[in-house]
């Protein structure tokens, strides 16, 4: 594997549970990939000229220990495999402190043409040098709970914003694609998509308790924290396009909860991501994960929703 990202966890990117938000992950490997892309010759520039881009279709994430403010983070790249088309890279974000690996990506990225969408050949000399750094997954980056294998939710016939109206889903999030959000062809970047995630849990996990008065969230020493993450993109979100996210619990496990969230273009109703995850109760005290108590799963399991899938 070779370094293609070396910072730190700023303060201004953890959360309330008190270590580095899902979205800077993400953030910190795909600024990490540019510098991938370069070393292997797809560079900026013959990018460009090419008029095509190397874009993430699906990913797999599981984060394995927590990062917090101050500690450094050092991004280790290696390719699984390589198409006319399309790499399988996986990226591991590591702890300069510790050298423990806190997160994996194992990503399926595509070069598509940036007008068009289509797939586009990736120069033959790009391949040789992606292969050089071909490497096996390691067993701690391999789906846990969440596979790989298995047909998108949108292969056998994506649901529509509509359609989602009467299954006892949750909208989590609703809101408008900005500028600052968007890469240079103004398609949303991909810590967005997990980013309001992130922001809009809070109006699915406040259904997860019997009663929530609002403030079992700031004033109780219990957390929230995913181990593991699969998202699939499906069709660009573009800046000024309305997002809307909508929720719901797959499964109840004895310490951890499987969640699907379906991403939404507000005005077309197409879905545009799918993704499922699995989140835990963090005790932010002994930053241990804690069994769900008996009366919180029970509620839990009428939660359920039959079939969902990503």
């Amino acid at each position: 594997m070779i370094d293609i990202y070396k910072g730190m966890a700023n303060t201004w990117e953890c959360d309330e549970n008190g270590h580095l938000n899902v979205r800077y992950y993400v953030a910190k490997v795909r600024e990490g990939l540019a510098t991938l892309w370069h070393d292997i010759g797809l560079t900026r520039s013959v990018r460009g000229a090419a008029g095509a881009d190397m874009v993430v279709l699906d990913k797999h994430l599981r984060f394995l220990r927590e990062v917090h403010p101050g500690q450094g983070l050092i991004g280790r790249a290696g390719v699984l495999e390589v198409g006319d088309h399309w790499m399988r890279v996986y990226v591991e974000l590591v702890n300069s402190h510790s050298d423990a690996v806190a997160a994996t990506f194992n990503m399926l990225i595509h070069y598509l043409g940036t007008e068009t969408g289509n797939p586009e050949a990736i120069p033959s000399d790009v391949q040789d040098r992606a292969k050089a750094l071909a490497m096996e997954l390691p067993d701690y980056g391999a789906p846990r709970s969440i596979p790989l294998d298995g047909p998108s939710i949108a292969d056998s016939g994506a649901p529509s914003l509509s359609d989602t109206d009467d299954m006892n889903l949750h909208e989590i999030s609703r809101g408008l694609i900005h500028s600052v959000e968007c890469d240079d062809y103004d398609r949303l970047l991909n810590e967005y998509y997990i980013g309001r995630i992130s922001d809009g849990i809070v109006h699915l996990t406040r259904r997860f308790r019997p009663s929530d008065t609002g403030k079992e969230r700031s004033l109780t020493k219990y957390g929230g924290a995913v181990l593991e993450y699969r998202l699939r993109f499906h069709q660009p979100l573009r800046k000024g396009d309305i997002i809307v996210i909508r929720s719901g619990l797959k499964e109840v496990l004895e310490k951890a909860n499987r969640m699907v969230h379906w991403t939404f273009n507000g005005e077309t109703g197409a879905l545009v991501s799918s993704s499922e995850a699995v989140g835990i109760t963090l005790d932010l005290e002994a930053r241990k994960v804690v069994a769900l108590p008996e009366e919180r799963r029970k509620h839990l399991e009428t939660l359920v929703v039959p079939g969902l899938a990503a």
